[in-house]
């Protein structure tokens, strides 16, 4: 069991250790062929509700262009997720790739979110506003300003 003590140890522990850069149970494996129908079916119904609500929309550009833009910023979420996984640990791409998945995250939430206020209530919209803040202030607060203790209790057990 990781406590903050052991993890902040182990974390003082591993900064100078090289030998953990890229651990076995992090590597990734390749896509069986059942593993990619789970990745190619998601994709393929974003697609056709996209193309779908294109077809429904040709009127309202606004419509037309929130779609295409969520559509290609998924995408690039999921490419970042990706080269997340693949890079080794503490490397600067990993890092790059950690700030681009909280930044094409944020992007969606308030994207969403703009487009949902646009039909609510005031104070309800409020609400909305502030759950979007607090998301997006704690995601970055968990996401870079706290260590990882399971990285460093998985490197050590």
């Amino acid at each position: 069991m990781c406590t903050a003590e052991t993890t902040m140890h182990l974390l003082l522990e591993t900064e100078a250790d090289d030998q953990y850069e890229n651990p076995s149970w992090k590597t990734v494996q390749p896509l069986s062929l059942s593993g990619m129908w789970s990745v190619l079916l998601p994709i393929a119904i974003l697609i056709s509700q996209s193309m779908l609500t294109i077809y429904r929309s040709l009127n309202d550009m606004r419509t037309v262009s929130f779609i295409v833009i969520v559509d290609v910023v998924i995408a690039l979420l999921f490419c970042s997720i990706i080269g997340h996984e693949k890079s080794p640990v503490r490397s600067k791409q990993r890092k790059t790739c950690k700030i681009l998945i909280w930044f094409l995250a944020t992007l969606l939430n308030v994207g969403f979110a703009y487009r949902v206020t646009m039909m609510m209530p005031l104070v309800v919209s409020w609400v909305l506003w502030a759950l979007v803040g607090v998301t997006t202030v704690g995601t970055f607060h968990l996401y870079f300003l706290r260590p990882d203790p399971t990285i460093v209790c998985n490197l050590h057990h």
